[in-house]
């Protein structure tokens, strides 16, 4: 698990700054409108994949014929009928976009009045077609914990997504350069998805108890998905139609600066965490399996404790010193908004909840978060603007706290896994203050 885990973690770690570092340079060829406009193209698509999530990657690595051809076979055809039914779903939307465009729906200066945002979200139905085409041994590759492989694929991908982004940024000035790096980058991942992960040679099948056992655990996969999008990017939905193009693509930044803390620990979380709760259990080990998991949330709070201790009192200064401008107004946001990563926390428990398959009680955690966030950013955008807007996107992370605390409680994981995140927030604070200190000095 260590191994694999370094390797992930290296890898994401890796593409963060990559991303960061493409992401700088861009600032330099774009305008805040453009960023404004990739986060509502991407969210969407994001949205389209989350609702369509039937989390057959996630049967793959927990299910006993994870291994078995006809298994693995008919998870394939799967995925690929998933990522058909997806592509008409990006034409749907599209369509539904250039409607209400024409109606006059949205307000004049916001995202979704852009007459760019159909054509290019409709590119992305290419991108749900070449998703659905990776090879399934990927997610053997994750069952099996091969961090290594994953990690050059991701890597590789990612640098390709870069090039082709920065070229063509430099040589147009415009947003399309995005858009082809997305494209690119899912390209090439799924070219190398079928040429470098090893595994014996997977052919599309249908067998009707492998899709039953699929869909039994999918199921909830499904339901979850969906609120879980709206739980953790609904607001990007909601402040597309509120704020004007150019502030929202300022609050893109925002995101993609947390995004690289984040990144490190959804993979970790997603693709280390969960395979090895997942084989604790397969085992039959209850003494392994809380011993894993204790572990884990322990090192993810110390992560996570630390970073958003210094990024609330020291963040601005990311923006500041590596932004023009422009894009100052970023720094309050991620300031605040690296409160929501110490919400992150419990997500460790909620991958227990998926390996011991109870992925109800996870559905539950994100209807929480969902409902808090659909009535905590209007009701801040109406008493303080902005500012309250994103107080109430911070606000509903912690909405499922009191769920995951309970579900502990009953599995007596409570006592010894809620120790660690608090010194740890403390001591980030400390560090982060003090960072403040000498670079208001340095810079006064």
């Amino acid at each position: 698990m260590l191994h694999s885990g370094a390797w992930l973690v290296g890898s994401n770690l890796g593409s963060q700054v990559l991303r960061l570092a493409s992401n700088l340079i861009l600032t330099r060829l774009l305008l805040p409108q453009d960023f404004g406009l990739m986060a509502a193209v991407n969210t969407l698509y994001f949205a389209l994949v989350m609702f369509s999530d039937l989390g057959i990657w996630q049967s793959v690595v927990k299910s006993p014929h994870g291994d078995d051809a006809r298994f693995l076979g008919t998870a394939w055809s799967m995925q690929m009928a998933r990522a058909s039914l997806l592509a008409l779903g990006v034409l749907g939307m599209v369509l539904g976009l250039l409607l209400g465009q024409g109606q006059g729906v949205f307000a004049a200066d916001t995202v979704y009045a852009d007459t760019r945002l159909p054509l290019m979200m409709s590119m992305f139905a290419l991108c749900a077609l070449l998703q659905g085409a990776e090879s399934i041994r990927l997610a053997t590759a994750q069952r099996q914990l091969h961090g290594r492989i994953m990690a050059r694929l991701e890597l590789s991908s990612q640098l390709a997504a870069l090039f082709v982004t920065l070229g063509l940024a430099w040589w147009t000035h415009t947003v399309w350069a995005l858009l082809a790096g997305t494209l690119t980058g899912s390209a090439i991942r799924t070219l190398l998805s079928h040429l470098v992960v090893p595994g014996k040679p997977v052919r599309p099948c249908w067998d009707r108890s492998h899709v039953r056992e699929l869909l039994g655990f999918g199921k909830w996969i499904f339901l979850s998905s969906i609120v879980g999008f709206l739980a953790a990017h609904g607001e990007k939905l909601i402040l597309g139609a509120t704020l004007g193009l150019a502030s929202f693509g300022v609050f893109a930044i925002a995101g993609n600066l947390l995004a690289a803390a984040m990144g490190v620990y959804s993979t970790v979380n997603g693709r280390v965490i969960f395979p090895s709760l997942s084989q604790a259990l397969r085992d039959g080990d209850e003494t392994r399996l809380v011993r894993v998991y204790t572990r884990v949330q322990q090192l993810a709070d110390g992560f996570l404790g630390l970073i958003t201790g210094m990024l609330l009192m020291a963040g601005q200064w990311v923006v500041w010193l590596l932004y023009d401008a422009r894009y100052h107004e970023a720094g309050w946001m991620l300031q605040w908004l690296s409160l929501g990563l110490l919400a992150m926390r419990h997500q460790v428990v909620e991958q227990l909840m998926f390996a011991r398959g109870m992925p109800a009680w996870v559905t539950a955690n994100n209807i929480l978060r969902a409902l808090l966030l659909a009535t905590a950013i209007p009701v801040g955008f109406a008493l303080a603007g902005e500012r309250g807007a994103i107080a109430g996107v911070v606000l509903s992370q912690f909405a499922s706290w009191p769920l995951s605390l309970y579900f502990k409680y009953r599995h007596g994981l409570l006592w010894g896994t809620e120790r660690w995140w608090l010194p740890a927030l403390v001591a980030g604070m400390a560090i982060g203050g003090t960072l403040h200190l000498l670079l208001s000095t340095w810079r006064g």
